[in-house]
């Protein structure tokens, strides 16, 4: 009996075998191929990161500042009128009144030399006949006597001789107190625009003394050049002390 042996095989090396070896080798090839291209993709991009982080680093950020929101009032703070509910009327300020001007101090030459029919400024007192007595304050009263005719003479610098009157002023004081007069002046006025006169020392002038005394009267007689035609309304107006009302004698003198 004849015994078969298989058939000894061995590599294959036909076409086919070679055609499949060569499409594992392009296979293989692009895999390995693509695989390289992916990790330097990666290292690529990390090696940018690594750059970008050292960047900002280094330099320093500056931040401006944000605007702060405005606040928003809350809904607490409006208040609305109620239904059914009148507001209150909101009150309007009180009216400021106007400063009133400071008083100009008093002018104690304000209403002399001017018709009697014009004086009446609170600082000077009405004219008084020329016959009666007038007081400044309480208790300190002056009158005019002895009102007459003489020739001026002049003596000192400014006077002018002639045509004067003479007059005598009299203070009585009635306080129970020494009262000064050394702030004293007498002056005399003339004719219808009631011009100053120019006051003489001669004849017979005496002037006024310092003070009076309580209870006592003092006397100083004064002359003025005074034209005739000027007589018919003469003013002597005697300026007690700064402060005081002038007190005013008016009428006609002789001549």
């Amino acid at each position: 009996m004849a015994v078969h042996h298989p058939a000894d095989t061995g590599p294959d090396t036909g076409p086919d075998s070679a055609g499949q070896r060569r499409r594992l080798w392009w296979i293989v090839g692009a895999g390995l191929l693509v695989l390289l291209v992916v990790i330097l993709l990666v290292a690529n991009g990390w090696a940018s990161q690594r750059a970008d982080s050292a960047d900002a680093s280094a330099t320093p950020s500056v931040t401006s500042p944000s605007p702060s929101p405005s606040p928003s009032p809350s809904p607490s703070s409006t208040s609305s009128p109620t239904p059914g509910t009148t507001p209150a009327p909101l009150a309007s300020p009180a009216p400021t009144a106007p400063a009133s001007p400071a008083p100009a101090a008093p002018d104690p030459s304000a209403g002399i030399g001017v018709p009697s029919g014009d004086v009446a400024p609170p600082q000077i007192l009405a004219p008084v006949p020329l016959a009666d007595a007038a007081a400044a304050v309480p208790g300190v009263v002056f009158s005019i006597s002895d009102l007459e005719a003489v020739d001026g003479v002049a003596r000192g610098p400014g006077e002018v001789a002639g045509p004067s009157l003479r007059f005598a002023v009299s203070v009585r004081n009635d306080t129970a107190s020494t009262v000064s007069l050394t702030s004293t002046v007498v002056n005399f006025y003339f004719g219808a625009d009631q011009t100053p006169a120019t006051e003489l020392a001669a004849p017979g002038g005496v002037p006024l003394p310092d003070e009076v005394a309580a209870g006592g009267t003092a006397r100083g007689v004064f002359v003025f050049n005074v034209p005739n035609e000027g007589r018919s309304l003469v003013q002597i107006a005697v300026d007690y002390s700064a402060g005081v009302p002038i007190v005013l004698f008016e009428g006609p003198a002789p001549h």
